[in-house]
């Protein structure tokens, strides 16, 4: 009983872990925003573009491109309202995470393409396996009716003989 109460306290524990993470990446992000919408002084404003660039690019690492995409295309506006000289690093992100969502894409299809063509000699392979295993199953196959031919034409030979024989002593028994 302990130990279900155990899994099930571990369990709970998990779920509240996963969701309370993903609650924090969104907070990160939202609380970033709200300090470039509030911010007054040009130089706190630039820190917190550096920030915003620093959150995007650690969304980008996690592989999450829409999402930093998304993310940088909602905090531009804010930006260019609060310091149009500060939307240019912002362009400049943009750009790089188009660059990455691109060379994402690009190894992906270039992955998928080596797996088609891994997958084609796997295939081809196989089906070689396949050729010469029936062509094995074939001949074992005609060895196997050669046998049973030889057998079969070995019996009729011994009984043949064997009659032969029970004639004979049945001759011999009712000639004497």
């Amino acid at each position: 009983m302990k130990k279900m109460y155990l899994a099930v306290a571990l369990v709970a524990t998990m779920v509240f872990a996963s969701c309370s993470s993903t609650q924090k990446a969104k907070d990160e992000g939202a609380d970033l925003k709200a300090k470039i919408e509030n911010c007054s002084n040009p130089d706190s404003l630039k820190v917190y573009v550096e920030q915003a660039k620093a959150y995007a690019d650690k969304l980008v690492s996690e592989g999450k491109d829409k999402e930093a995409e998304a993310y940088l295309q909602e905090v531009a506006p804010v930006v260019a309202a609060k310091d149009p000289s500060a939307t240019s690093v912002l362009d400049k992100i943009k750009a790089e995470a188009d660059s990455v969502v691109g060379d994402a894409s690009d190894a992906v299809k270039a992955a998928g393409d080596s797996v088609a063509s891994a997958a084609n000699a796997v295939g081809d392979a196989v089906s070689d396996k396949v050729d010469a295993a029936k062509d094995a199953a074939s001949q074992a196959a005609d060895d196997a009716k050669a046998k049973a031919a030889k057998a079969a034409d070995d019996a009729k030979t011994k009984a043949a003989d064997a009659a032969q024989q029970a004639a004979d002593k049945v001759k011999n028994a009712l000639g004497k």
